[in-house]
């Protein structure tokens, strides 16, 4: 599998980024999964889940390339570089699928159905499409785009009905995620889009740990 062009500049920091949106999902998770231990809200355990699958998927993003950055800074350890090779065909598989299961969750969530076997049918389906295509990482960043333009028409809806600053925010936080995927789809040729795509998503996690603080002042 081809992995995206990273500029030598950008090693490094591109692991710190992820590390932050690690720390973020997982807090928006946790959160998440409280307030539906307090209240019974389904929503909220679905929304819980959903972060907590997309906080792993950037651990793990965030290890493999920290150990990038390793094995290119040891470039004279072949055996370095063998392990290492093989740890990221495994990060990269485990990150997609944890990821796509992440917004594959988000996205039932918002169809506001109570169907296991529906969601586990609509997953399973997301997941071979990925697994069995050609390029799986092209199709990773389509699905991923796909999915996300989903979640942004709901929350647009959500904020025209509401017209609170939360739900734009929320909104304008998954528009900058969909931008930032669709970026990813180009980076695989073009490192310049690799840069930006990180700073499309650290604009949309911003934005989450910003409403995540406004939410728990307001309680």
């Amino acid at each position: 599998m081809n992995y995206a062009i990273v500029p030598n500049w950008f090693a490094g920091y591109n692991a710190i980024l992820e590390l932050m949106f690690f720390v973020i999902a997982l807090l928006v998770g946790v959160y998440s999964i409280r307030i539906y231990r307090l209240s019974g809200q389904r929503q909220s355990k679905l929304l819980g889940i959903s972060f907590l699958f997309i906080s792993a998927a950037y651990f793990i993003q965030s290890i493999l390339n920290f150990a990038a950055s390793y094995s290119m800074a040891d470039w004279c350890s072949m055996q370095s570089m063998a392990v290492t090779h093989s740890l990221s065909n495994f990060g990269i598989y485990a990150h997609m699928i944890l990821f796509i299961t992440g917004i594959v969750t988000l996205a039932y969530m918002t169809l506001k159905i109570n169907d296991l076997k529906a969601y586990a049918l609509f997953l399973a389906a997301i997941l071979a499409v990925l697994l069995l295509s050609s390029n799986k990482l092209y199709f990773f960043y389509a699905l991923s785009s796909i999915l996300l333009i989903y979640i942004s028409f709901y929350y647009l809806g959500n904020y025209l009905d509401s017209r609170k600053m939360s739900t734009l925010i929320v909104f304008t936080a998954f528009l900058f995620l969909l931008f930032g995927k669709i970026h990813f789809i180009f980076s695989i040729d073009h490192g310049t889009f690799y840069v930006a795509g990180h700073l499309l998503e650290f604009v949309a996690y911003v934005l989450i740990l910003t409403n995540l603080i406004s939410v728990i002042r307001r309680k």
